[in-house]
């Protein structure tokens, strides 16, 4: 088990206090399977020193806070995807993975392999997705989420499909809310802006509505009767004993709303601590992840709601990465390396793979061991 506190120094540095020795040099995932391997790139550079019983780790970051975001700047061996058509099977996987819109799911986006023949006798474990400010965009996170799928998973992301050319499926860091130096003066106030005209509906962009928890429980009871619909496409191919919800920013907060569903093995909350009033309510294995609290504004919702589930008996990590930022690297190439801990935490949970589940167990666990990683956890087994 590991413990981190976190304490606020100067202005460029945020110093970190772990209970557990942290390795300084880049790991490669966990237990030395490479499946689970993670990229290390860090805009600072990492300096330890020794305190009374505990291992003292500093980032230090540059000293201009305003500087422009880099194309891949979280991992600069991952650039902006390009567009391919949705029949493109893609994915880091052996089971390459399409996204559709299915008949009776209309609301729903569905990732999974293409060549389902594939799998033989194997049954895909199901995820579902709430996306980023609940927007109503299935494919929005498309190439997280084919990613996941080509690993053996059937996904559904709220939201109808987005026909746009891809424009909404990727995301630069330059993307996030430019930085600002906290102890500078507040800016003046700007004048108000003039209240703009409503949009009107337009059914292809989606602008209009949101993804919501009814969404997402319908996409549990659509999986659930088409696994046992015979002649189906899905019919016996899903394992709908074993069921995922998770979602990003806005989608977390609907995700957390099925912590105590009876149908729900895991929950994970990305950028996000979650519906306050319903965090206290989660009974199942959940993972929190939020990005770098001088970069993400969800960090401290993310960090109450680890609080809460800390002193409860749910099994909960906690787990965040230096320099990420608040739109993190789902919408880049595979995902990026939240694809990597996203489908090590699925496939501990839902495919008891001990192998995966060496990424989160104990002081050593793959991700403590990473360079710019800070994990501490509860009740893992």
């Amino acid at each position: 088990m590991t413990g981190s506190r976190l304490a606020f120094a100067q202005v460029v540095t945020l110093t970190v206090m772990t209970a557990a020795v942290v390795a300084q040099t880049p790991s490669q995932g966990s237990g030395g399977s490479s499946k689970y391997s993670l990229p290390t790139p860090l805009a600072g550079t990492l300096q330890s020193g020794t305190v009374p019983g505990e291992e003292m780790k500093t980032l230090t970051i540059p000293a201009s806070w305003n500087h422009p975001w880099q194309d891949g700047w979280n991992d600069p061996t991952n650039p902006r995807p390009a567009y391919k058509p949705n029949e493109t099977p893609l994915g880091s996987g052996p089971y390459k993975a399409i996204l559709t819109t299915e008949a009776g799911a209309e609301e729903l986006v569905a990732y999974y392999p293409a060549d389902l023949a594939a799998l033989g006798t194997s049954k895909l474990p199901v995820l579902l997705w709430g996306n980023g400010s609940c927007t109503f965009n299935g494919n929005k996170y498309r190439h997280l989420l084919t990613d996941v799928a080509s690993y053996g998973y059937f996904v559904l992301a709220g939201g109808r499909m987005n026909p746009n050319g891809g424009a909404n499926e990727t995301t630069q860091i330059r993307s996030n809310n430019a930085l600002r130096n906290p102890l500078a003066p507040p800016a003046p106030a700007a004048a108000p802006a003039p209240p703009a005209a409503a949009p009107a509906p337009d059914a292809a962009s989606n602008r209009s509505r949101s993804v919501t928890v009814e969404t997402l429980a319908h996409g549990i009871d659509w999986a659930i009767a088409e696994n046992q619909t015979p002649g189906g496409k899905f019919f016996n191919r899903l394992d709908t004993q074993n069921i995922a919800v998770m979602g990003h920013s806005c989608g977390g907060g609907l995700a957390s709303n099925f912590g105590n569903d009876l149908r729900v093995k895991t929950i994970g909350l990305w950028n996000s601590g979650g519906a306050a009033a319903r965090v206290a309510e989660i009974t199942k294995p959940t993972f929190i992840s939020p990005g770098d609290p001088r970069f993400d504004t969800a960090f401290w919702g993310a960090n109450a709601a680890y609080k809460t589930l800390r002193s409860t008996p749910t099994p909960v990590v906690f787990a965040w990465r230096a320099n990420m930022t608040h739109l993190g690297t789902f919408r880049t190439v595979d995902g990026g390396l939240e694809s990597v801990v996203i489908r090590a935490w699925l496939d501990y949970q839902l495919k008891g793979d001990r192998d995966a589940a060496r990424m989160f167990i104990g002081d050593d666990c793959g991700l403590c061991k990473t360079a710019g990683w800070q994990v501490e956890s509860r009740n893992l087994e």
